[in-house]
């Protein structure tokens, strides 16, 4: 009976412990600066907030605007052209599925042929 006590003891502290341990989730953001053609990006930030200001510091230039920002467990990708501002980005489960949809969103606002400039993923 008392080792039945000391384990759901040993049990219930390790849930409390395990409980406030932060996540071990990341969190992503995209900026741009259409007019010179500068991106940002920021991977597996401990917040959205560090995650913006994080791809806000990237991009370099005081122009960038956040476009987007990357909840944990998810893929972003960002395609723009070699010249003019148009760009075209998305959030989707894999990498792939990103890029694709980068380069589909850039199409409905340009014609020009893009490259994509950044693709990854947030733990």
């Amino acid at each position: 009976m008392r080792n039945a006590v000391l384990l759901y003891a040993a049990m219930a502290q390790a849930t409390i412990l395990i409980a406030n341990v932060p996540a071990l989730a990341g969190y992503g953001a995209v900026a741009y600066d259409q007019e010179k053609r500068k991106q940002g990006v920021a991977w597996n930030e401990d917040t959205q907030q560090r995650a913006n200001e994080a791809a806000l510091r990237a991009c370099g230039s005081d122009s960038c605007k956040l476009r987007f920002g990357v909840p944990p467990g998810r893929c972003a990708a960002l395609a723009t052209p070699e010249n003019g501002p148009a760009c075209g980005g998305s959030v989707r489960k894999t990498v792939n599925d990103a890029k694709f949809a980068a380069l589909k969103n850039y199409q409905k606002h340009a014609k020009s042929k893009c490259a994509m400039r950044e693709s990854g993923c947030t733990k």
